[in-house]
């Protein structure tokens, strides 16, 4: 009787850390400020695209990049599956943002590698695009030509050479004038 009390505990535990550890991932994909994403990274962060390879970015610039684009785009992270091992936890997700939901993509499906410190802060990220994702730009041509037949100034500030100028300005500018298409050609 003592054996599966003491098991029964031991499983408790580890539910109730697995369910810390993941709602911390859930709040670190979906952070939309630097301020929340920040919280739940090391100072000695680092981060990698599709290997770790190299010095990767550090926090400051993780969140650099993060607050020009991602986080203004409002990322809607949704966990498909995950798994750990020791304080590696693989993370299978689809992403989908402001800019996504307004065009119709069904998202950007991922991998991400999180290591995490003994203080429960991500120390390390890597980020694996899926192989099968289709290309976002079909999705994105009626709202292009309408915009260009309809608001070519305001398109050229935030579409050149066909492709997405990526700041935390153009990301508010793309979610205005999707906006504007959507209302406009319902």
């Amino acid at each position: 009787m003592r054996t599966r009390l003491f098991i029964f505990s031991c499983l408790a535990v580890v539910s109730c850390t697995n369910k810390i550890y993941l709602r911390r991932i859930e709040s670190y994909l979906n952070a939309s400020t630097v301020d929340v994403k920040s919280k739940y990274m090391a100072k000695d962060y680092r981060s990698y695209f599709k290997e770790k390879k190299g010095n990767g970015k550090d926090k400051e610039a993780a969140l650099r990049s993060f607050s020009d684009w991602d986080g203004a785009m409002h990322p809607d992270v949704e966990i498909l599956s995950y798994s750990s091992n020791g304080n590696t936890w693989t993370v299978h997700f689809n992403e989908k943002n402001d800019f996504a939901k307004l065009i119709g993509f069904p998202g950007w499906k991922g991998t991400s590698q999180l290591t995490f410190n003994s203080q429960k802060l991500i120390k390390q990220s890597i980020y694996i695009p899926d192989s099968t994702n289709p290309p976002y730009k079909p999705y994105l041509k009626p709202a292009l030509e309408w915009l260009r037949q309809n608001m070519p100034t305001q398109l050229d500030e935030v579409y050149k050479d066909n492709k997405l100028v990526q700041t935390e300005e153009s990301a508010k500018k793309w979610i205005s004038l999707l906006k504007t298409w959507r209302e406009k050609t319902k």
